[in-house]
Parts: C-alpha cells; structure tokens; sequence
C-alpha cells in the first residue's frame, strides 16, 4: 500500500515529518473499510516510520477494528525495490497475509515487479498479489499475480 494523500511540505520541514491531510485520513480509514469487507486482516504489517505511512495505517487500523503487530522498519522510507525484498524474506512463514505501508515510486516499481505487470499506486492505492512460494524466502520478481487493485473511486457528481 502507498500511503494516503500528504499535506504539502513547510518551509523548512522534512519530508519524513509531513503528516496526512483530512483527505488522507477518509482515504485511509475506506482502504481499512475495504480490507475489512474484503476479509483480507493482515496479520504482519511491515510500515515505514514516517509520519505519513504511520497516520496512514493509524486511520486505516481504527476502520478494520483488528489488532495487528506492527514493525516499523526504516528501509521502508530509504529503500529500493531490492532492500524490500530483502526485508519480506526475513518474514516468518506462519505469516500468511502481509500489508506493507510504503512510498512511491519504490512500492510501485516493487508491486510492477512481483507481478511482472505495471501497477500504479495513487495514495492510499493497495495491490492485493497472491504468492504461492511456500516461503517468504522463495519470493521473487515474477512469482506473484496481481489479484486486485484496490484504489479510491472519484466522486460522481
């Protein structure tokens, strides 16, 4: 998942410190609606520490109503494509379901390459991929198939 819209960097603030804005936060709490109808409760959440990923996930968990460990790992924020797999192939593989809270461009370019088919992330975007690997350690480019594409659906007026 790529984190809800952010609110616009101050003068002087980091990028890591720019929190999400009240649109961030409906979109955050329907992503956490659509998991929980979707019976996809994770039971890992891999974020990064931002402020945005951590609001992010904060909104969503408030909506699924599900208690989850959550690790905040660091190469998340400062990470390619490579250090994320790295990261999922020290998950347990008791862990059946995994929701990673991340960044763009990295989280698409890794979703792509799993997948071995573009997905594009907007904020608060989750590709839901299906791997069959057995072991988190198995787990490569091309060994996932893209199951669904969860994005917010604009307003109709």
């Amino acid at each position: 998942m790529r984190h809800a819209t952010a609110a616009d960097k101050t003068i002087g603030q980091k990028d890591f410190d720019r929190e999400i804005t009240l649109f961030g936060q409906r979109q955050a709490g329907e992503a956490g609606l659509w998991l929980k109808g979707q019976s996809l409760l994770p039971e890992l959440i891999l974020c990064s520490p931002s402020v945005r990923t951590q609001m992010t996930l904060e909104n969503m968990l408030e909506q699924m109503e599900h208690k989850v460990p959550v690790q905040l790992e660091h190469d998340i924020y400062y990470s390619s494509e490579h250090d994320l797999l790295t990261l999922l192939h020290g998950v347990k593989d008791e862990v059946d379901t995994l929701l990673i809270v991340g960044h763009n461009p990295t989280i698409s370019f890794f979703a792509s390459s799993l997948a071995h088919e573009e997905v594009s992330f907007n904020t608060a975007t989750i590709a839901h991929l299906h791997f069959n690997g057995f072991s988190w350690e198995n787990l490569r480019a091309g060994t996932c198939k893209l199951h669904y594409l969860y994005q917010e659906q604009p307003a109709r007026f």
